[in-house]
């Protein structure tokens, strides 16, 4: 009898003990294992190169023996990655860097399920959104704006229908009254950047204070236009579609999210993790040394950032239904 009373008050004390504790140490440890980031896109890109630096630094933040593993899930224009994270476990495990202003593009041309719907996203942190410009070879034909406005056939070069490249091509060629085909099937700057500067197709959107661009200007490639209400700081002689009369802006919104239905306490955790990451001073100085303008920000900032690109997209929907199914 005197043993059971000890075993129950044993078992009283361990679970009044387990009540006195915060959440995060009555539950088992998060993160506990590696996480998995996923990149829609090739390597060497911009989207892989970030998320490679955000990894270095977020290790830092991690337990010990806790890994950040980069994967890059390519394939149909990063529609794949996209179903691949949506439809993951839900646990914190798999995050990914996606092109958020593309997929709910995507998501709204689109006259059937793609398979994801935006909004659900566990959206964890902004890593910035970048304006878009519009870049030609410098050894091509054409070297301003007002060159391919007079052209009969412009190429442009995409991945695919429903990346932010896609719907920023197709908005600035409407704005500034440019002809507009596609040549589509990169899979990402990596390849989309080469095919440029080979002569492949005429011109090509990517921000120009990006890395992935920043080595290239004033030499191989042209900024013709920056497509945004200020002056890109890589190229600061390069007017914005607002000085030139087109009221236009467009960025590429890079953000980390994960599954839908991710705890909440396990997204705050991850969320922490993240900007503690963009903010370390190793990922600020590679940041820097790349020239690179990005601006980090909570999840909150993203569904924020979304609703623009969602009013955007409804002004063109029908317009833009008809390109892609021109593209296709």
């Amino acid at each position: 009898m005197r043993n059971l009373v000890t075993r129950i008050l044993l078992g009283a004390a361990v679970l009044g003990l387990a009540a006195s504790l915060p959440l995060s140490q009555a539950r088992a440890a998060f993160p506990d294992r590696n996480i998995n980031l996923i990149v829609p896109f090739s390597p060497g890109g911009g989207y892989d190169s970030i998320a490679r630096a955000v990894a270095r630094s977020m290790k830092k933040f991690l337990p010990k023996g806790v890994n950040v593993i980069v994967k890059n899930v390519t394939g149909a224009a990063g529609l794949r990655a996209a179903v691949f994270v949506y439809r993951a476990k839900p646990d914190g495990y798999t995050i990914s860097h996606m092109q958020s202003s593309g997929m709910i593009g995507l998501e709204m041309i689109a006259e059937k399920s793609v398979g994801y719907e935006t909004a659900k996203y566990t959206w964890l942190a902004r890593v910035g959104a970048d304006a878009f410009g519009l870049h030609v070879s410098a050894k091509g034909p054409y070297k301003t704006i007002a060159d391919l406005q007079k052209a009969k056939r412009i190429t442009w070069g995409v991945e695919g229908i429903g990346v932010g490249r896609w719907f920023g091509s197709f908005l600035a060629a409407k704005a500034f009254g440019i002809d507009f085909h596609v040549v589509a099937g990169y899979r990402g700057t990596g390849e989309s950047l080469p095919a440029l500067l080979r002569g492949d197709f005429d011109i090509w959107a990517q921000p120009i204070d990006h890395p992935s661009v920043t080595s290239y200007l004033g030499t191989d490639l042209r900024p013709v236009a920056q497509l945004d209400k200020k002056r890109a700081v890589n190229a600061p002689d390069v007017k914005t579609s607002y000085e030139m009369g087109y009221d236009l802006y467009f960025s590429d919104l890079r953000a980390f999210g994960g599954p839908p239905g991710m705890p909440e306490d396990r997204a705050k955790i991850l969320e922490d993790l993240l900007l503690k990451a963009m903010r370390d001073k190793e990922y600020v100085d590679w940041k820097n040394k790349s020239s690179i303008v990005l601006v980090e920000g909570p999840g909150s900032t993203v569904s924020q950032d979304l609703k623009y690109y969602q009013d955007l997209f409804q002004a063109n929907i029908e317009e833009m239904r008809k390109a892609a199914k021109a593209t296709q």
